[in-house]
């Protein structure tokens, strides 16, 4: 959808939930030496400024990353915590999208292949990664690109993790969902992956989560409620359905209690 602009959402509860499990399940894959492919078929930007109007315009940082951070609500040893730490140098207002965060982890070996339809945020994606030899951006929607790539060949790794994290402003994507990572997972045998959706009033997450997991009983589903259903119009939680790694390498909380880790 091209009037959907993360740079609002950058930091927010569900983006830093997203983004603890991606650490995890990278941090996981890259036990094993062989080279890693990582393919995001939404990107973004790559990575965010938290002191923009955007951000500022909604809060969203504030009420995430700010406040997890300054409560220490994420633990000591999450691989996205030293990942973040990392990214930023020192600034602590850079906030790295899946992109940026997967960079950060991966090993010069590894490669990545970026997917961003929306004209600017892809021309910004392609600049925060001009001159790393690892990454490929494609000018396209991933839903569409990625399998015309698959299985991917050499040089490119065998084996992989995919993250898919559409707007879900279109909202035929949750339909579309289920069917397309089948056939992800028939081209790509070699892959892992993770899907991203909103908790929202409406509910609509649920239907999708039960055709994955109808169609593929092995996978893994994983989700954090901060609020009520009925408390606004806005996300009420955030929720990852995965494939290809141990469901005990994603289960733990991904946020403990205020003071802790």
């Amino acid at each position: 959808m091209l009037s959907y602009q993360h740079m609002y959402h950058a930091g927010s509860l569900a983006d830093v939930h997203k983004h603890i499990l991606l650490a995890r399940a990278l941090a996981h894959l890259m036990r094993d030496p062989a080279p890693l492919l990582y393919a995001e078929t939404h990107a973004g930007r790559g990575r965010y400024n938290l002191d923009a109007p955007e951000a500022r315009k909604t809060g969203e940082a504030a009420a995430g990353i700010d406040t997890l951070l300054r409560e220490r609500r994420i633990a000591r040893d999450e691989p996205f915590l030293a990942a973040l730490r990392r990214f930023q140098g020192g600034s602590n207002r850079l906030y790295p999208g899946s992109p940026a965060l997967a960079a950060t982890l991966l090993r010069r070996t590894d490669a990545l292949w970026l997917w961003e339809l929306h004209p600017r945020e892809h021309a910004i994606l392609a600049r925060v990664f001009e001159g790393d030899r690892r990454v490929r951006v494609f000018h396209a929607n991933g839903l569409a690109g990625l399998p015309l790539r698959l299985p991917p060949k050499p040089p490119a790794p065998r084996r992989g993790l995919v993250m898919i994290d559409p707007s879900y402003e279109i909202k035929d994507e949750y339909d579309e969902l289920p069917g397309f990572v089948r056939r992800l997972r028939l081209r790509w045998p070699h892959s892992a992956g993770l899907v991203w959706y909103p908790m929202l009033p409406a509910d609509r997450h649920a239907g999708m989560v039960q055709s994955l997991k109808a169609q593929q009983p092995d996978l893994s589903v994983h989700e954090t409620v901060w609020s009520t259903p009925d408390a606004g119009r806005g996300l009420y939680g955030s929720g990852v359905v995965a494939w290809g790694i141990a469901a005990s390498v994603l289960s733990p909380g991904t946020f403990v209690q205020s003071g802790g880790g």
